[in-house]
């Protein structure tokens, strides 16, 4: 059998790598979205029309690493954040599923990226890519998706990390299908550029006074800016300036005392939540007493998952306002 030529060809430019057309250009096609355009990292396979297009400066992806459960959860996932790149590609009629997939494994080897996961339909279950882009895991913003589908799919995911030439890191998630009644593919080209967020946008005071205000006024106050790695209920490094307001408060106002309540986003199990969500309200209660010498007396514990949302979860803002603890007087 004749290997497929391979179209899509690696240039490196300074800190930035392309993995570019033949001719080491991104070219627009007539037929793309208004507004779209190939990502500067990774361009089109040849001929491909671009379908559908979103970037977020500043967002959260869930990059598949393992195969669904019995429960149809990812069996292993890491959860990164930076700019978000989501790019739909129709295919040119006539090329298989496997032959632009393995163009791209090949550029993204050649580019330095190391493969961390991949699969096929025959692998992964027909269920796999419904999972991924029309649930919970990395739903795509539109309520058909005739790009991606269940048919002779096959999938990677890839990391290269340039942390050493001051660039971050870079995360691709590819998925290649048989378009549905057609002899087409659909090329799904997901891309997460770590680094940080523009900040001081908005001026949140998280300070004793303010606390004192929102729980006398309404009852309860909302906490956002405490830490904790994903899936865990360590408290990060980056909480400090919270517990100590918190501390601070609770200091001056010594006749109450308080809930302390976790909440999570609805992505996972239910009963996981629950007992995450506790356990970080008892982390932030431990930080207090231990840290800043608070009554453990003052403060209980509790967690309640998913179940009183301030947002919806059908989007990333959403789930991350979240993802919080609150202060709740009795």
């Amino acid at each position: 059998m004749k290997t497929p030529e391979t179209r899509i060809l690696l240039i490196p430019l300074s800190f930035v790598f392309l993995i570019g057309l033949t001719q080491g250009v991104n070219i627009a096609h007539a037929d793309d979205i208004e507004g779209s355009e190939d990502h500067p990292l990774i361009s089109r396979y040849d001929d491909s029309v671009i379908t559908y297009y979103d970037v977020k400066d500043f967002g959260e992806y869930k990059l598949p690493l393992g195969e669904l459960d019995d429960d149809r959860e990812l069996s292993d996932s890491k959860t990164v954040t930076g700019k978000v790149t989501r790019i739909q590609y129709k295919a040119p009629e006539g090329r298989s599923t496997l032959e632009i997939y393995r163009n791209y494994e090949t550029a993204l080897k050649d580019a330095g990226f190391d493969i961390l996961f991949s699969g096929t339909q025959g692998e992964l279950g027909w269920f796999w890519t419904i999972k991924l882009y029309q649930r919970d895991v990395n739903p795509l913003d539109i309520e058909q998706n005739p790009v991606v589908s269940q048919q002779d799919f096959r999938y990677l995911s890839a990391k290269l990390d340039r942390q050493d030439e001051g660039a971050g890191v870079v995360y691709v998630s590819l998925c290649v299908s048989l378009r549905e009644g057609s002899d087409s593919s659909g090329i799904q080209v997901d891309v997460v550029e770590t680094g940080s967020m523009d900040t001081d946008k908005v001026d949140v005071r998280t300070d004793a006074d303010v606390l004192a205000e929102e729980i006398s006024s309404k009852g309860v106050t909302s906490i956002q800016d405490l830490y904790f790695d994903t899936g865990k209920a360590s408290i990060k490094s980056e909480s400090r300036t919270a517990l100590e307001e918190i501390s601070k408060f609770l200091k001056e106002e010594k006749g109450f005392d308080l809930y302390v309540v976790g909440h999570t986003d609805s992505s996972g199990d239910l009963e996981y939540n629950m007992s995450l969500s506790k356990d970080r309200a008892k982390a932030v209660v431990n930080a207090l007493v231990t840290d800043y010498g608070i009554s453990q007396e003052r403060l209980h514990p509790h967690g309640v998952g998913p179940l009183a949302p301030t947002a919806t979860n059908a989007t990333e803002e959403g789930r991350a306002q979240n993802r919080r603890v609150e202060l709740v007087k009795p």
